[in-house]
């Protein structure tokens, strides 16, 4: 059945050609002039389903649980409050960190290419720094040590982003988006390995551990992934004024970019609302259901397979299909509909059976917008910023909008559900952000 697709082709034959000897023009590789071949399509879906996985159960592994546990053994006086400290400012580096450094990727010259050495050195820098976080014992030394692996994931994170953009044919970037939204199967992974550290003598294992992955995230896909081109003979412009530099780290002109800045805002509101609930999907089970600490615990083991399996079918399916029938907003409606549908259920069914069908219907629908989500964000980038080389900005920008929204979403839970007392409105607000983020996508012109 595969090989009778274009899209499946032998490893002999480039991907995209046909009978006549013609070729496709969105089977072309922006960085070859070639088609790939299907050996090739395999490298790339490999190398960016195994930076997803490890680089999510590494930040899983240290960040979300050891940490936590490292603050209360160090024996400080607020273990939650230096939780939140923490990470908001992380986050905050977070947000312009990947926009600059895929700004910076896309004017680095080196004969491994523009994106493999931001890659490789990221890697380096980005598991040394979730490696200290198992070292320091103050506030200010973890928020620093978190701060720089933040610097080094981010220089992963956006180069990585960038190879959709600088090197995969249009018709293979559904299935290589979903590949690099495989970051759902990391996080019980992540969960798995942490049980055998967490409270434990040897718990400072783990952070090690988590350090070893996400460094090994980066270098096993570069490993993978076909050699970049050098980028040594590439025209760029030197910039040779301070104000030439400030002027390169603007944003992107509106003109010309506006399926660029739409596919932006619907991507932050689909973010946004998914987070919304999903984040509080413990407190739910406890204050809106009712249910004791230990009923919940139980039920959130339940509620992660359920997420885990659905969101991994929507990824198998999205992407492919969305190569298939040549449509980036099918996809990404269907998902965001799933996703309504989703939330719609704990308004009316309020039990644990109503947010295991949350779970199943917005983890699926995650799944199915998750796997083209990448790829929209690909398309969508203006044709002159191809020409001139500087995608990395655009992804960089996209991916801020991305981080925005995951720090938007539980500030926005909080001060609902501290104003009401209750979590209806946040199913409605969630909602209400999926759709007016569906209708950015819907308007959305130059891509089908």
């Amino acid at each position: 059945m595969l090989k009778k697709h274009k899209q499946f082709a032998s490893t002999d034959v480039p991907v995209g050609a046909v009978a006549d000897n013609t070729v496709d023009p969105d089977a072309i590789s922006p960085e070859t002039g070639k088609p790939f071949s299907k050996l090739t399509v395999f490298r790339f879906l490999a190398a960016f389903v195994i930076y997803a996985v490890l680089n999510n159960a590494a930040f899983t592994i240290n960040g979300s649980n050891l940490l936590p546990q490292h603050l209360k053994d160090v024996g400080m006086a607020n273990p939650t409050a230096a939780f939140g400290i923490i990470t908001s400012l992380t986050s905050l580096v977070s947000l312009f960190a990947g926009y600059i450094w895929g700004t910076m990727s896309d004017r680095t010259r080196s004969r491994f290419g523009k994106r493999t050495p931001w890659i490789f050195w990221g890697s380096i820098v980005a598991g040394i720094g979730l490696y200290l976080l198992g070292s320091f014992q103050t506030t200010l030394n973890l928020t620093l040590a978190y701060c720089f692996n933040t610097l080094g994931q981010n220089a992963i994170q956006t180069p990585m982003y960038a190879f959709l953009a600088d090197r995969v044919p249009k018709n293979v970037r559904g299935t290589l988006s979903a590949g690099l939204g495989a970051t759902s199967i990391g996080l019980p992974i992540g969960q798995f390995i942490s049980s055998y550290f967490l409270g434990r003598p040897y718990q400072n294992i783990g952070f090690i551990v988590g350090g070893v992955l996400i460094a090994l995230s980066g270098l096993l896909a570069l490993a993978i992934i076909p050699r970049e081109r050098s980028s040594k003979a590439a025209e760029i412009r030197q910039d040779k004024t301070i104000k030439d530099v400030l002027v390169t780290l603007l944003p992107p002109k509106m003109a010309g970019a506006h399926d660029f800045y739409k596919s932006c805002a619907g991507r932050f509101l689909i973010m946004t609302s998914y987070i919304m609930v999903m984040q509080y999907l413990l407190y739910i089970l406890e204050n809106y259901i009712g249910q004791s600490t230990i009923d919940a615990a139980k039920s959130m083991n339940r509620l992660s397979m359920f997420t885990l399996v659905v969101s991994l079918v929507g990824l198998v399916i999205s992407g492919p299909m969305s190569d298939y029938i040549k449509r980036r907003k099918v996809p990404v409606v269907t998902g965001g509909i799933l996703m309504i549908v989703g939330t719609l259920i704990p308004l009316f069914v309020k039990s644990t059976n109503g947010v295991i069908a949350y779970a199943i219907f917005a983890g699926l629908g995650y799944g199915v917008y998750l796997a083209v989500d990448g790829a929209l964000n690909m398309d969508v980038i203006p044709e002159q910023a191809k020409i001139d080389k500087n995608t990395g900005k655009y992804i960089g920008f996209s991916n801020l909008t991305n981080t925005l929204g995951l720090t938007a979403a539980p500030m926005a839970t909080s001060m609902i559900v501290t104003a009401t007392g209750s979590y209806v409105l946040a199913f409605v607000g969630s909602i209400a952000a999926t759709i007016i983020g569906i209708f950015f996508i819907l308007t959305i012109k130059h891509v089908k």
